[in-house]
């Protein structure tokens, strides 16, 4: 299967999958069961791509890298969505805030054991890029920790991981939008109105709060940046990792192009300031 022939498949399966879930005639078992029939289908047509090769090793690890850690990811989120649901207690608001807050802590402490590749992940660094997502027969890595075993004839433990991180990382956004809808029906924590109109893209606001993050000039962690940001500009960003995918992805663009503008921006002020 061909590239866009796959990043087509993977629109058709996010259109299916959103069917899937606007159907209310479906038991929860049976969301699940239709979701992951539409997964396995999609990710059975995606081993025609990697049966074709890839024509250097640089696409095999844009692949690995970016590609199918997103694939795999919708897979291990709805598993867990699913599991999560199940086991979700009925009963008020406190209760239902104890549970989703409980949830997050496990999702932070299953991220916290894979603490350096988690940090690699979000930074966007390269130079481990060859031991990560070039298969190989034997792997002898030893900061990948503890990992699901994978066939490497189709896979690499580096982009099993990424699609762990990936999938947490969209768990997390799903639990904190639920305790955001607690506190709105609640009236505990007051909806909070948008101080500013953002009228660029989307995809800068998501550079810019990636590099208030990863400069350290803010002690908050990532999604907490990224809350302040939606609620500040009343804007919906999703989940930050994904959005950071299509930066990062860039090729006619600088990777950086919002920031290059701030930068330019600045020094000519300064320039007609002297002047």
């Amino acid at each position: 299967m061909r590239k866009n022939k796959v990043q087509q498949a993977f629109r058709d399966l996010r259109g299916r999958l959103k069917e899937i879930g606007d159907d209310q005639e479906l038991s929860l078992a049976e969301h699940f069961n239709a979701t992951m029939a539409a997964i396995a289908e999609f990710l059975k047509g995606l081993e025609e791509r990697v049966s074709e090769g890839f024509a250097d090793k640089f696409e095999e690890i844009f692949f690995y890298k970016f590609e199918k850690p997103e694939y795999e990811a919708l897979r291990l989120y709805h598993i867990d969505l699913f599991q999560l649901l199940r086991k979700k207690p009925s009963g008020p608001a406190e209760v239902l805030r104890a549970f989703f807050l409980e949830e997050l802590a496990a999702i932070s402490r299953k991220l916290k054991q894979h603490d350096f590749l988690y940090d690699y992940f979000r930074s966007g660094f390269t130079e481990l890029d060859e031991a990560l997502f070039i298969r190989r027969e034997v792997v002898s890595f030893v900061l990948l920790g503890a990992v699901p075993v994978c066939d490497c004839r189709v896979t690499t433990p580096g982009s099993e991981l990424f699609a762990l991180f990936t999938a947490q990382e969209s768990l997390q956004a799903y639990l904190i939008g639920e305790l955001k809808k607690l506190d709105e029906v609640s009236g505990a924590a007051p909806v909070k109105r948008k101080w500013f109109d953002w009228t660029g893209e989307l995809i800068n606001l998501v550079e810019l709060g990636y590099g208030i993050f990863l400069s350290r000039q803010v002690k908050a962690g990532l999604q907490e940046i990224f809350n302040w940001l939606e609620e500040s500009f009343g804007v919906e960003i999703g989940i930050p990792a994904n959005r950071f995918r299509e930066i990062k992805r860039r090729k006619r663009l600088s990777r950086t192009q919002y920031t290059e503008l701030m930068q330019r921006s600045l020094i000519d002020y300064m320039e007609q300031d002297n002047e």
